[in-house]
């Protein structure tokens, strides 16, 4: 059983360290995330239609904070076009087109809604954040559709260069200043997008997006403790911002800072405005911290939440599947690997292995040979391949298991 005990330890390890880069755990459903004019929160549901190229059209509201997470029914490879009824006090009337090349996409597509062309009068209490991009001259405004429409077709030098033209017609320009820098961390550059998304912050620190942006492509950038440093002052200022908590809990774990993940994963847990699919994702990410600090007791029970709010996102059941083969609770470690592994295929190679290593301690020599051997499949550069064909190799001269 040495083998085991082997192959158990390090392939734990290798899935903390694998599990750790992902930003957003892949299952969790598309986001659209609709802004006020200059990148203002909403305080309120919003209507909204969504079309898609096939011809289906529906008329859809987002939660409380302007979040619409898109069902699976919806989803088919294709162009969607957004479209926004303006309420004629702060913002006018927006179309957004976006692009869903296939069911693997887990896009996080951000709406500003289109400012008044005329001042309008401002609601009581509100802050009207529509001065910040107001003034912009409709050449840059025509750069700027250009560019997005560009890059939605996939043809993103063109659509670089349409919202840089829009950026040296208006330098000011937040809103392409922002999607620019969303651009540039999509193709992974990230240098030019870390400039960009500064360039905004230094027209206006106010401009939460932009300083979210920035965190996450420094923390993309290695520059763990830096990002988690700027993302924790944003959250101080502004903690119901969609998608800091998770981002935030992402550059700490990242920067090797567990305590302050967990403090933040769970004050971000006692929230009461959190979604489901939020909710989930920081059950999953609390319970992977607990896993690399080896409290699996504690991490079993978060990632049994993250399970049960979002039985889809493949992630928590492969880190389940793990932590349960620690606690030795077998048989329930087997079904969360193989439902890991039906919904993410190959992104799941991780779940081939440790039921390889399930099996090989039940004596399934057979079984335990086939897991092993779609693990070397889906995951052919993995560091210990050399290891796990040594073993297939000895399994081959066992007699057939159970």
């Amino acid at each position: 059983m040495r083998l085991t005990r082997t192959l158990l330890l390090l392939a734990h390890v290798i899935l903390l360290c694998t599990l750790g880069v992902s930003a957003q755990s892949p299952g969790a459903p598309p986001v659209i995330q609709f802004f006020m004019p200059g990148g203002g929160q909403f305080s309120h549901e919003l209507r909204f239609t969504l079309s898609r190229d096939d011809g289906r059209i529906e008329t859809l509201y987002t939660d409380s904070k302007g979040k619409y997470s898109m069902p699976r029914s919806l989803m088919k490879p294709g162009n969607y076009t957004i479209f926004v009824n303006g309420d004629r006090q702060t913002y006018d009337d927006t179309t957004v087109v976006f692009r869903l090349s296939n069911m693997g996409d887990i896009p996080y597509t951000t709406v500003f809604l289109r400012p008044l062309k005329a001042a309008a009068t401002p609601r009581a209490g509100v802050i009207d954040v529509a001065t910040l991009d107001a003034d912009v001259p409709a050449g840059a405004q025509s750069a700027y559709r250009e560019g997005m429409e560009a890059i939605v077709k996939g043809q993103t030098d063109a659509g670089i260069e349409s919202l840089k033209r829009a950026v040296s017609l208006h330098p000011q320009y937040l809103r392409a200043l922002n999607d620019l820098g969303v651009v540039y961390m999509k193709i992974n550059r990230l240098e030019e997008a870390a400039d960009t998304f500064q360039r905004a912050i230094k027209i206006s620190n106010r401009f939460a997006p932009s300083r979210l942006n920035l965190g996450i492509t420094l923390n993309r950038m290695g520059k763990h403790d830096e990002a988690a440093d700027l993302l924790q002052t944003l959250f101080k200022e502004n903690p119901l911002l969609p998608g800091l908590r998770a981002s935030l809990a992402d550059a700490l774990y990242d920067a090797g800072r567990l305590a302050e993940t967990a403090k933040a994963l769970r004050a971000g847990l006692a929230g009461e405005t959190l979604s489901r699919e939020e909710r989930a994702e920081l059950h999953y990410k609390l319970g992977r911290v607990l896993s690399r600090e080896a409290k699996m007791v504690e991490a079993v029970r978060e990632l049994r939440r993250a399970t049960e709010l979002e039985p889809t996102g493949f992630n928590a059941h492969l880190l389940l599947g793990g932590g349960l083969i620690q606690l030795k609770q077998l048989p329930e470690a087997e079904r969360s690997l193989l439902r890991a592994y039906e919904l993410g295929g190959a992104r799941a190679g991780y779940a081939q292995l440790m039921l390889g290593q399930l099996y090989f301690h039940q004596q399934k020599f057979d079984l335990a040979r086939l897991a092993f051997e779609q693990y070397l499949k889906d995951v052919p550069d993995a560091r210990n391949a050399a290891e796990i064909r040594d073993a297939v190799g000895k399994l081959k001269t066992r007699p057939s298991g159970k």
